[in-house]
């Protein structure tokens, strides 16, 4: 038995280390936890790169969630295929394979609203001649750059890119849709304001759209550290991503939030070396997202002073205070620093209930980029 309240193991020797775990209460319990926050499910389209499961994806339906976002063709596969009611994919499309391919998936799901996003003339045009292939009205929101310039067009140009979209005969002009994920306050206060600045910006722009006649059916905004402001704002909605499981990024960025640890990452000691203290598991960065910095990389339970001296792809060695040394054998469950990246090492993960029981097993159904 792995016992750190509240998680528990019951037979970690019955799972293959490494191993990804899912505590199931407390994944409901986020999901709960994150729908108060919001003032309800369907204020908010939710990020699936997190856990790239239909398990997770169904529950959340179950909760009410509006919809669901997307960064792959795969994951809108995924969330359409399980019933979900809208679905964006935030992330713009360039090549021709994948425009015609976005153009039969929504054909395939005729009863269900689904979204591309675009910030470039050019993304319109690839829509537009998949749109009128397939002879299929394509939903399309304008990506709007929030200062991360990563993709998205400046709030300046919105006008013109939507009056685009909406003059080509097979698109449908749809929405608004922002990410704000460079803006990493950690202050309350600060965030709100960031986030709230863009939120009037969008405001404006919809007001000045509508005021032209072109109609703004979805506004989504915001990642996991702005996505309450978004999701509370009347006719938006927000969509978190890692709230579903938490990571040490959220407790170090967002302290204080109703949040536990949600999956977390089954590793053993294979090695020991009691003159340098220190102990090498088999949590390489096959294991746990390496984008993190080392120090902020894997967090184990019941070890806080454990520090992450060095990884390689299948081995981690971390260092402990004296008398603290666990042996070769034991079991560790490490809390990774990313979880969304983490996820797709894996291609599922195992749910352990309230008792420490392995009840089911999720597969990550959308792993695979295509």
């Amino acid at each position: 038995m792995i016992e750190h309240d509240p998680y528990r193991i019951a037979d970690p020797d019955g799972l293959e280390t490494p191993a990804m775990v899912v505590f199931e209460e407390l994944v409901d319990r986020n999901l709960a936890a994150l729908c108060e926050q919001v003032g309800g499910a369907a204020n908010l389209m939710m990020h699936v790169k997190t856990h790239k499961s239909e398990a997770i994806v169904r529950k959340q339906l179950a909760a009410g969630v509006a919809g669901f976002k997307c960064a792959t063709l795969k994951e809108l596969e995924m969330v359409l295929d399980a019933g979900a009611p809208e679905a964006v994919l935030a992330y713009p499309l360039v090549q021709s394979i994948k425009t015609r391919r976005f153009a039969g998936i929504t054909a395939d799901h005729p009863e269900q609203r689904v979204y591309a996003t675009v910030s470039a003339p050019i993304h319109v045009s690839r829509l537009a001649e998949a749109g009128r292939a397939r002879e299929r009205k394509l939903r399309v929101m304008v990506d709007v750059d929030a200062g991360m310039r990563r993709t998205g067009v400046a709030p300046k140009g919105v006008p013109d890119l939507y009056a685009a979209i909406h003059g080509e005969e097979w698109l449908e002009a749809a929405g608004l849709h922002i990410y704000d994920g460079h803006e990493h306050f950690q202050d309350p206060s600060g965030r709100e304001a960031a986030a709230m600045a863009h939120v009037r910006d969008l405001q404006a722009l919809k007001q000045k759209l509508e005021g032209a006649g072109l109609p703004v059916e979805r506004v989504v905004g915001g990642g996991s550290y702005s996505y309450e402001y978004y999701a509370r704002t009347e006719g938006f909605h927000g969509s978190p991503g890692t709230v579903t499981y938490w990571d040490i990024n959220g407790v170090l960025g967002k302290p204080g939030q109703p949040f536990r640890w949600a999956a977390l990452v089954l590793c053993q000691v294979v090695d020991r070396y009691p003159d340098q203290l220190t102990i090498t598991t088999d949590l390489g960065n096959k294991a746990v997202a390496a984008d993190p910095a080392l120090e902020r990389r894997a967090w184990l339970l019941g070890h806080k002073d454990a520090r992450l001296l060095l990884q390689n792809e299948e081995h981690a060695v971390f260092q402990l205070p004296e008398g603290t040394l666990p042996e070769i054998g034991d079991y560790l469950l490490a809390v990774p620093g990313h979880v969304c990246p983490t996820a797709i090492r894996f291609p599922g993960c195992y749910v352990i209930d309230g008792e420490g029981a392995v009840v089911d097993y999720y597969p990550h159904t959308a792993r695979d980029r295509l």
